[in-house]
Formats: C-alpha cells, sequence, structure tokens
C-alpha cells in the first residue's frame, strides 16, 4: 500500500505544483491590478471637480449670447439715429429755407410800402400843385 502512496504523490506532485502556480500568478495579477486601480484612482481624486468649470462655461455662453443679442440691438439704434439725424437735417433746411422766405416778404412787404407812400406822397403834391394853380 505504501508503495501506490507513494506513486499517487508523485503524479499529484506536477499538479499541485501546477495548481501552486496558478494561484501565485493570480495573486500576483491582483495586485498589479489593484496598483493600478489605486494609481488611477489617486490621479482622478486630483482631477478637480468639472461641474464649476461647465457651470462657468454655460454661463459665459449666456453672456457672449446677450453681448450679441446686444451689439444687434446697438446697431438697430444706430441705424434709427442715423434717420432721425437725416430727418433733423432736412427740418433744419426747411427752418433756413421758411426763414428765408419770410426775410423776402418782409422786404416785399417794405417795399410796396414804401411804393404806397411814393405814390401818395405823389398823390398829394400833384394834388396841392393842382390847387395852387387853382387859386390863382
Amino acid at each position: 500500500m505504501p508503495h501506490m502512496c507513494s506513486d499517487l504523490r508523485k503524479q499529484v506532485a506536477p499538479l499541485l505544483k501546477s495548481f501552486q502556480g496558478e494561484i501565485d500568478a493570480l495573486g500576483k495579477r491582483s495586485k498589479e491590478a489593484e496598483a493600478a486601480f489605486l494609481n488611477v484612482y489617486k490621479r482622478l481624486i486630483d482631477v478637480p471637480d468639472p461641474v464649476p468649470a461647465l457651470d462657468l462655461g454655460q454661463q459665459l455662453q449666456l453672456k457672449v449670447q446677450r453681448m450679441h443679442d446686444i451689439e444687434t440691438e446697438n446697431q438697430k439704434l444706430r441705424e434709427t439715429l442715423e434717420e432721425y439725424n437725416k430727418e433733423f437735417a432736412e427740418v433744419k433746411n426747411q427752418e433756413v429755407t421758411i426763414k428765408a422766405l419770410k426775410e423776402k416778404i418782409r422786404e416785399y412787404e417794405q417795399t410796396l410800402k414804401n411804393q404806397a407812400e411814393n405814390i401818395a406822397l405823389e398823390k398829394e403834391q400833384k394834388l396841392q400843385n393842382d390847387f395852387a394853380e387853382r387859386e390863382r
């Protein structure tokens, strides 16, 4: 019987050795995996939280949109102001024309008044002359 145990032991020994090798290899791989995981975890833990950066990005995007809207509004206001300036210039030109026309009317009125006065004086002079002749 002892002979059979020794044979069995000889046959099982390489198998056990092989199992032990596999177990050792698995242990080594497990340790390497844990080390790699820890390495990645340590790096990830140092990475700042992306939420504030994303919030800031969103705020900046809103500001850019608002600035774009304001630029568009400013452009429209500039165009409106330009139109008002043109209209104002036209009104100013009309005022100048009206002033010039009023001045001409005043001059014509003065001329007519002078002519009327001259005619009246001439008529009066003629009447006086006629009257003086009749008295003679």
